[in-house]
């Protein structure tokens, strides 16, 4: 708590804090779809923490260490007891969580909330009663609640669905009713907070209306969606989305000794799992493929359900999400730790091969086999607290930092304001992107403009011959995609920077001047 982040530095986070003062969709306070109970636990919250950044960080915290338990819960179905702990210790030391946690954003509560949806959603499949079942979709309700941009988790609810009517035909059971009673739960976990936002902005048909402009939106150039990044290949995607946004920025945080441990843990992971194939190598299944896909997908393993989710959601966060922005592969960092840990699982060891006296040298190579488990295991326990240890002081560290330093545009607006705000005389209008969002919350005494469009601009230009007119290396840039190199109409007036980690998008900001 004592290292919460004071800052609402976008234009995302500006919309939740803004929430707490008016709840209000169609003046993105916040954006759609409004994730009612994330705003709703904060404004309980600020009852007690006045600072309605601190409020959501509050929110994040609490919730954050609640999902501690649901991952010790999953793990244990798979895991002893100290290979448990070590799940959870290095799924809830990841540093690039610490900063979502600490942050007034919905990433942090979505990824508690999904913790505990798939803890529920594998007791529903484990045994399939209507009150775990009944369980599993209201954590799933709570989660759309929460985090909307999670919705391809979803795809557990149709599989627990799958595996029910498979139960139910195998019982004899009438399948309709029981799928009608599914679909309704299902529906009405999901109204308890669709059918009040719809209310709040005067109706269901305002409501799709908004729904309709946010979605084209977001698949549009602000969105950052695969749709939008004509700049981009697939390919280059794919390689920025795994090897930057989810390895390099999301599981390692940019940390060389972090990453070094966690090679080295991969590492063993994949000689201890070549050294176990042997044991189930002569284990043949008489079924064909198809057979054993559909028995499987009846009775799944749980390492095995989990990376099926987790590459359903990987797949909607490379073509859908905004490839500028990391966070929104934070849900997948925890499920990889677990899955990479899942390797180190007990496993029966035989005492000598079968059918062979003990001292004979197929013997001699089943213990010598045994002894290199063993100690792949021994490695793998070392290599893991290793990690545990490198996130920490990571994660500590880059925490203290981001409570510390002013964003970017933080920089930008307390400069704005003691250079141009103080003076009547020396008029300025500053023309910004997304940082206008943030100049406003700030109050700067400037006058700020979003723009996009070149020829506007200079006709506002032109309609302000005595201003002093200002712009961001992010609108000039924008020009020059539409017009081509304007850098003899500027001249740079001041840069901030701050840390690429805590805003990927706006940590580097260079302040222009236009030359008439």
């Amino acid at each position: 708590m004592m290292h919460l982040s004071p800052y609402a530095a976008t234009w995302d986070e500006v919309d939740f804090v803004l929430a707490l003062d008016r709840f209000d969709l169609l003046a993105m306070q916040p954006h759609f779809p409004g994730y009612p109970y994330f705003v709703l636990a904060a404004m309980a919250v600020h009852q007690f923490v006045p600072d309605p950044v601190y409020a959501f960080g509050v929110v994040n915290v609490l919730l954050t260490a609640s999902s501690a338990a649901p991952v010790w819960l999953i793990a244990r179905r798979i895991m002893p007891p100290v290979w448990s702990v070590v799940v959870v210790l290095t799924v809830m030391t990841s540093p690039y969580l610490w900063l979502q946690a600490l942050r007034p954003m919905s990433e942090a509560a979505g990824i508690a909330l999904l913790w505990w949806f798939l803890w529920s959603w594998w007791r529903a499949m484990e045994c399939g009663s209507w009150g775990r079942t009944a369980l599993a979709l209201c954590m799933f309700g709570l989660l759309m609640g929460v985090r909307l941009s999670f919705a391809a988790w979803g795809l557990a609810i149709v599989w627990l669905l799958f595996v029910r009517c498979a139960a139910w035909r195998r019982e004899g059971k009438r399948m309709l009713p029981r799928i009608i009673g599914f679909g309704a739960a299902a529906a009405a976990f999901q109204l308890l907070w669709l059918a009040r936002l719809a209310l709040s902005e005067g109706g269901v048909i305002g409501f799709a209306k908004l729904a309709v402009a946010f979605t084209e939106g977001h698949f549009s150039d602000w969105g950052g969606g695969v749709s939008a990044a004509d700049h981009m290949s697939f390919a280059e995607r794919v390689f920025r989305f795994t090897g930057d946004n989810l390895l390099w920025s999301g599981m390692f945080a940019r940390s060389m000794p972090l990453l070094a441990a966690a090679a080295a843990l991969l590492l063993a992971a994949v000689l201890r799992a070549g050294s176990s194939a042997s044991l189930s190598s002569s284990k043949s299944n008489p079924l064909p493929l198809r057979g054993r896909a559909s028995a499987w997908l009846r009775r799944p393993a749980l390492p095995g359900a989990l990376a099926v989710l987790a590459g359903a959601y990987g797949v909607w966060a490379l073509l859908a999400q905004n490839i500028d922005k990391p966070r929104h592969i934070t849900p997948l960092i925890g499920v990889i730790w677990l899955l990479l840990l899942t390797v180190f699982r007990a496993i029966p060891q035989p005492d000598s091969a079968p059918g062979s006296p003990p001292g004979s040298a197929s013997s001699r190579a089943v213990v010598r086999g045994v002894r290199v488990r063993r100690a792949l295991q021994a490695a793998g326990l070392v290599l893991a607290a290793c990690v545990i240890a490198f996130q920490s002081a990571q994660g500590g560290a880059l925490a203290i930092r981001q409570a510390d330093e002013p964003p970017a545009v933080y920089q930008l607006a307390a400069m704005l304001s003691k250079e141009y705000g103080a003076d009547d005389t020396n008029r300025a209008v500053v023309y910004t992107w997304e940082e206008t969002r943030v100049l406003e919350y700030l109050h700067t005494p400037v006058a700020n403009r979003q723009i996009l469009t070149y020829s506007y601009f200079i006709a506002d230009v032109k309609a302000n011959p005595a201003a002093t007119i200002l712009l961001t290396d992010h609108v000039l840039n924008g020009f020059e995609a539409q017009v081509g190199s304007l850098r003899s109409k500027v001249k740079a007036v001041a840069s901030f920077r701050s840390e690429a980690l805590f805003d990927p998008v706006y940590h580097d900001i260079t302040l222009y001047e236009w030359i008439r």
